[in-house]
């Protein structure tokens, strides 16, 4: 079932869109009448330059960093990587809109690339999956990139064609597997993440932006982390799912992040949360062994995740926002 694009003005709600997306002034998201769809538009974008925030709403400043990403900084992973010393190279699916690898923050390491689309390219012609992998790689230096398109230039994805996609990260070797989107749920994409689970796989997803306590898929899958957004205040952010099926949260407005064409630009919404929490999944994974005698370390990283993340104040954000120092300390314990 192909998905079509909501344009969600301001904070005026939702109405039926065209399936494109939305100009400096709009928040996207994608969405069917089964299923929201955090998808490949997402639901904030800007281009840094302008420093305007999408829906002109958000009246929070971004923090002054360093690095211009304060949800980096947010999760501490400069300190994390100090910590950890040396890191070995991780494997990340990002399942997406394709990712632009000839950005100077991404060369190098998009080792793999496949479309499921149907477009006939693996390029980046939306910059959603670009973003991702920019947020990824900023707090993961270790990582290389599976580049699999499952969405199309309009942020349009299917159940079935996001299933494939999981199964075919999982027998390439992800370590790693990225779901920034939302899809109705099936009994084949409940499989496909159990799959990828069963081959050690850690698999991330972006827990919706409706604002509702409702469950939301593949997010809510027993095997999948899912992930709300959070703002500068570590509240909850604006329209980020929230409930007892969320399992952690991270850093998810006004995130700076890599798009097509060597440019900069802003996401806000629980895909660039879910990057957050897959970069943070790569430093662990380059450090986790065996405990549990499965041969695999996907669990004793979700562990580490989730145990170690800061309680926060805003209900149903799971065990509170990802901390990747603490993680990587409570992998050395």
């Amino acid at each position: 079932m192909m998905l079509t694009l909501l344009v969600v003005a301001a904070l005026a709600g939702f109405a039926a869109g065209t399936g494109l997306l939305s100009s400096s002034s709009a928040r996207v998201i994608a969405s069917d009448n089964s299923a929201t769809v955090v998808s490949t538009a997402d639901m904030a974008r800007e281009p840094v330059a302008s420093a305007v925030e999408p829906a002109s709403t958000d009246s929070a400043v971004v923090p002054q960093t360093t690095s211009g990403r304060w949800g980096v900084d947010r999760v501490n992973a400069a300190e994390a990587i100090q910590v950890a010393g040396t890191l070995s190279t991780v494997l990340v699916a990002v399942i997406d809109t394709g990712i632009d690898g000839s950005h100077a923050a991404l060369q190098g390491k998009v080792i793999d690339s496949i479309d499921f689309t149907g477009s006939g390219t693996t390029a980046d012609e939306n910059g959603h999956g670009t973003h991702m992998a920019g947020t990824i790689a900023a707090i993961a230096p270790n990582v290389t990139f599976l580049n699999v398109k499952a969405a199309d230039e309009r942020g349009r994805c299917d159940t079935d064609t996001v299933a494939t996609a999981i199964r075919w990260a999982a027998d390439n070797g992800a370590q790693v597997i990225n779901l920034s989107l939302e899809v109705a749920a099936s009994t084949d994409l409940q499989n496909a993440i159990s799959y990828a689970w069963r081959m050690g796989a850690v698999i991330v997803a972006a827990a919706g932006n409706s604002g509702t306590t409702l469950a939301a898929y593949p997010a809510a899958y027993t095997e999948t982390i899912a992930v709300a957004g959070t703002n500068q205040d570590n509240g909850l952010a604006v329209l980020s799912n929230h409930g007892d099926w969320v399992d952690i949260a991270a850093p998810g407005q006004k995130i700076q992040g890599e798009f097509p064409g060597g440019e900069l630009g802003y996401e806000t919404g629980t895909s660039p949360a879910a990057a957050h929490v897959s970069g943070v999944a790569a430093l662990l994974c380059s450090l986790a062994e065996d405990g549990s005698g499965d041969g695999l370390t996907n669990d004793e990283v979700r562990l580490a995740l989730e145990t170690s993340a800061m309680p926060l104040g805003a209900s149903g954000t799971g065990s509170g926002l990802v901390d990747a120092l603490a993680a990587v300390q409570a992998l050395a314990v």
